[in-house]
């Protein structure tokens, strides 16, 4: 299975900034680990991607802790 395109990975970060706030990237990779826990590693990779980009939108909104 395909990674998810570069826009739809930023639009899922944006979606788990504004639901978590600066928990963001953390919920992310905790759903990284579950599903690599499930045997999806392609999954996995896309939630590991997304939380780079969590950490990439906090940075540059500056409410990172």
């Amino acid at each position: 299975m395909p990674l998810p395109s570069d826009i739809d990975l930023w639009r899922s970060a944006g979606i788990m900034v504004r639901k978590h706030g600066s928990q963001a990237p953390t919920a992310s990779n905790d759903r990284a680990k579950h599903l690599e826990a499930a045997g999806n590693r392609d999954g996995a990779a896309a939630w590991r991607l997304i939380a780079q980009r969590c950490e990439q939108l906090l940075n540059q909104e500056g409410t990172r802790q």
